[in-house]
């Protein structure tokens, strides 16, 4: 009996929101309340719209998370 075994995605050094969210399996409103109250991964502003997550980022908090 052969094993598959499982590819996972090759993830973006820089994350939109929406590709920050599923790679921590959270929701973008997620990721905006914490903005919004200062807490959750670093990010980084581009303009007034635009916010990008450095993948490093959102693993060191998500092992700070336990």
């Amino acid at each position: 009996m052969a094993v598959q075994s499982r590819v996972l995605p090759e993830w973006p050094e820089w994350m939109s929101e929406e590709t920050a969210a599923r790679y921590m399996d959270t929701s973008q409103n997620t990721l905006n309340y914490w903005r919004a109250h200062g807490k959750g991964p670093a990010f980084k502003r581009i303009g007034q719209r635009m916010v990008r997550y450095q993948k490093a980022e959102l693993d060191a908090f998500m092992e700070a998370q336990g």
